[in-house]
């Protein structure tokens, strides 16, 4: 049986389900796969789940830190020996990745092959230079797996053959998600309203992620000030955690139309989504933009260059929608929707599309049968 490894920094509890159905699926193709993750360096997220299968074996990264840059060091090559195929991380702090190229190159008889963005996300003056390493190493893989066609293209740009590229579709089980939307009820719906002090047909959106710098919470109030100026039965929830908490709280003690509501993760979550009318996320996006599209909440965004590669699934006016970076324009793009039913409906019904195409079902069958015709090419 052919022998493919994938080496994980670290498994995060939500790619636990994508590594369960990618194995099964390469069994069936007679492909045998190894799944090798370390640990999160102590106090960092994602933190590694773990996962109690013969197939995936845990090993313990090194990390170092070399003049403010952070290096990890996976312990690994042991487990290679009998490899027809290796699947790394696209970054450049993974030392073992520099290892496996020079393998590679002086004639290892694995293919390798890179998963990734294929360049960085956040790609600032200093960080050019990194971006530059990523994009020349590239071109030494037998393989491309990129999250996105965005990403796709990225790395056929930079001149890697797209006839080795896969388009994994990057997603989540969101199994839960559906289960969860079937079982919410009306009686929850209300119970949040009267906690609140929402009416009816009282206009609702939400704000669902991290509370960081990146999300522009700053940008989200000033915007959402504008909006109730407009539309005075509006209501903004604020759902989440983080460094910059505090202004969710500030902003909730000061306007009687902001809730804060505090950190709610999985399924939890479905109730909130099902009373908003609207995603307000002005700030950096990732996979919260399926989690939209399956709970037909449209998201809207702004034009920063920094997004998570997932920012390729919006459909500017067909899925969501994204504004300029500017507070004015995104309010004035709020308040039409919420005054327009029928893009309302739109919005919806386009987020109802997406959601069946962005499935962790379709990503685990690109991806299984990018490994098959890797498998089946010429180095």
């Amino acid at each position: 049986m052919t022998s493919v490894v994938i080496i994980q920094r670290v498994l995060p509890h939500y790619r636990v389900p994508f590594f369960v159905g990618l194995r099964e699926a390469l069994e069936q193709r007679d492909i045998e796969l190894t799944l090798l993750y370390g640990q999160e360096f102590p106090g960092t997220v994602p933190v590694s789940a773990g996962l109690d299968a013969p197939w995936a074996q845990k090993i313990e990264n090194r990390y170092f830190d070399l003049m403010g840059i952070e290096l990890v060091w996976q312990p690994c090559l042991s487990h290679l020996k009998s490899a027809d195929m290796v699947i790394v991380e696209q970054a450049n702090r993974l030392l073992v990745n520099y290892i496996l190229l020079l393998l590679r190159r002086i004639g290892k008889p694995y293919k390798l092959a890179y998963w990734g963005h294929g360049r960085h996300t956040k790609v600032s003056t200093e960080q050019g230079w990194r971006d530059s390493i990523k994009r020349m190493l590239s071109n030494f893989v037998d393989w491309w797996f990129a999250y996105t066609l965005k990403s796709a293209e990225s790395v056929i740009a930079g001149g890697y053959p797209g006839n080795r590229t896969t388009v994994v579709q990057n997603t989540i089980s969101t199994s839960e998600l559906h289960q969860a939307l079937q079982s919410v009820s009306i009686t929850q719906i209300e119970k949040i309203r009267s906690e609140f002090g929402i009416e009816k047909n009282d206009r609702v959106c939400i704000f669902c992620g991290g509370m960081n710098a990146g999300k522009k919470l700053d940008f989200l109030i000033d915007a959402c000030k504008s909006v109730r100026f407009r539309l005075p039965d509006f209501h903004l929830l604020l759902l989440g955690d983080g460094p910059e908490k505090h202004k969710a709280e500030a902003a909730a003690a000061h306007l009687s139309w902001v809730h804060y509501i505090g950190p709610v993760y999985g399924p939890d979550r479905v109730v909130y989504f099902k009373l908003g009318l609207a995603l307000l996320m002005p700030g950096l996006v990732g996979l919260i933009t399926v989690d939209s599209f399956v709970t037909q909440t449209p998201m809207f965004t702004t034009d920063l260059p920094d997004h998570g590669p997932e920012i390729a699934y919006l459909e500017n006016g067909v899925n969501g929608v994204m504004t300029d970076y500017n507070v004015d324009s995104y309010a004035d793009t709020v308040v039409a929707y919420l005054e327009d039913s029928s893009v309302q409906k739109k919005l919806k019904s386009g987020c109802k599309r997406s959601a069946q195409l962005y499935t962790l079902e379709n990503m685990i069958g690109n991806f299984a049968s990018g490994i098959q015709s890797c498998l089946s090419t010429d180095r």
